[in-house]
C-alpha cells in the first residue's frame, strides 16, 4: 500500500467513524421527533429481504400494518422471515437478482398478483471480492447493484403499478463517496481490472444518480418521491462475509441491521421534500451526496447513465 493510499483511507475513516457508526446513531436518536409509522393497507416490496437491513425493513413494515413482498435468492430464508412477522403480512417471492430474467420475472409476478405498489425499497446489493459474469455476461456485482435495480423498477413504473403517491427508496453506501460516476468500468468485464471494493463504490455512486434521473422522469405532483440514502455501518452478514477486517475492528461499533434500516423506514412514513436532486439521506437528514470536490467531475449525466443501463437491458 502506498502513503497516499493509507493517507486518503485513514482520512476516510477518521472523517466518518463517529457519524456512521452507532455512535452516531445513539446521538443523533435523542434528537429525532416520534412519526406515525401506520402502514395499514399499503403493499411494499423489499429487495435483498432475507437478512440484513432488508430484513429488518420487512419485519418493520410488516409489524406496522404493511403487506411486503420480499424478494431474495433463498427460499428457506425467506420462509424463516414469513414466520417471523404476523401471519400473512409477507410474501415472499424467489428470485436471484443478479439475473435479468429473473428480475423481470419478479416484476411480472408483482403486476400479475400484487399491485398497487406504494411503497419500493432497492434494498439488495452486495461486495464481491471475486470476479465473475452472470450467465447472461454481466459482471456479478454490477448486474446486482444496479442493471437490475433498473430493470425492476422501469417496469413496474412503466406498467403503472407503483402508485402516483409511491415511495422508492434506494439503499446506497459511503463508498460512493470515494468515486466519481463511471460508465463502462462499472461493468468490468475482465478479471485483471476487476476490483470489489472500487466496483460497489462505483454502483453505488450510479445509484445516486439513477434517482436523479428518476425524479426527473418519474416524479409526480400528487407525491411520488425517490430517495438515495445511507444505512451507516452495520453489522449485516454481507460485512461478515466482504469485509471482515473492518468488521473485527469496528464491530463493537458498528450499527444493528435495524438501525441501518431506520432511515428507510422514516422515509417511507414522513416522505419528506427531495431537498434537491443530490440529497443522500442519512439519519433522517439530507446530506452532500460529496465528500470530496473530484467525485463531482464526470463526463457522464444521470441521463447518461440511464441510457447505458437501458442499452445492456434491451430496453
Amino acid at each position: 500500500m502506498t502513503w497516499a493510499i493509507f493517507k486518503k483511507i485513514a482520512s476516510f475513516y477518521g472523517r466518518f467513524l463517529i457519524s456512521f457508526s452507532a455512535i452516531g446513531f445513539y446521538w443523533r436518536q435523542l434528537f429525532w421527533p416520534k412519526f406515525n409509522s401506520d402502514f395499514t393497507g399499503q403493499t411494499w416490496i423489499v429487495t435483498g429481504a432475507s437478512g440484513g437491513i432488508g430484513a429488518a425493513i420487512v419485519r418493520r413494515a410488516a409489524s406496522h400494518g404493511a403487506k411486503v413482498i420480499a424478494i431474495a435468492r433463498s427460499a428457506q430464508k425467506l420462509a424463516d422471515l414469513v414466520a417471523s412477522a404476523p401471519s400473512g403480512r409477507i410474501i415472499p417471492l424467489v428470485a436471484d437478482l443478479s439475473l435479468q430474467s429473473e428480475t423481470e420475472r419478479a416484476a411480472d409476478t408483482i403486476i400479475a398478483q400484487h399491485g398497487p405498489i406504494d411503497v419500493l425499497v432497492n434494498n439488495v446489493g452486495a461486495l464481491l471480492d471475486d470476479w465473475a459474469l452472470t450467465k447472461e455476461g454481466h459482471e456479478s456485482s454490477f448486474a446486482l447493484n444496479i442493471l437490475n435495480h433498473y430493470v425492476l423498477t422501469e417496469k413496474l413504473l412503466t406498467a403503472g403499478v407503483i402508485t402516483p403517491k409511491a415511495a422508492i427508496i434506494n439503499m446506497a453506501s459511503g463508498g460512493m463517496y470515494n468515486t466519481a460516476l463511471r460508465l463502462e468500468p462499472m461493468n468490468a468485464l475482465t478479471p485483471d481490472v476487476y476490483n470489489g471494493v472500487r466496483a460497489y463504490g462505483m454502483h453505488k455512486r450510479a445509484q445516486a444518480n439513477l434517482t436523479v434521473y428518476w425524479q426527473a422522469k418519474w416524479q409526480t405532483a400528487e407525491g411520488r418521491r425517490f430517495y438515495v440514502m445511507h444505512p451507516g455501518w452495520a453489522d449485516t452478514d454481507g460485512v461478515k462475509t466482504s469485509l471482515p477486517t473492518f468488521r473485527k475492528v469496528l464491530k463493537s461499533v458498528l450499527r444493528t441491521a435495524e438501525q441501518g434500516a431506520d432511515t428507510a423506514i422514516w422515509l417511507a412514513a414522513v416522505r419528506p421534500q427531495t431537498a434537491g436532486p443530490e440529497a443522500f439521506w442519512f439519519d433522517r437528514m439530507p446530506t452532500d451526496a460529496h465528500a470530496y470536490p473530484e467525485t463531482r467531475i464526470s463526463p457522464h449525466s444521470p441521463d447518461d447513465l440511464a441510457a447505458y443501463l437501458a442499452k445492456l437491458s434491451g430496453k
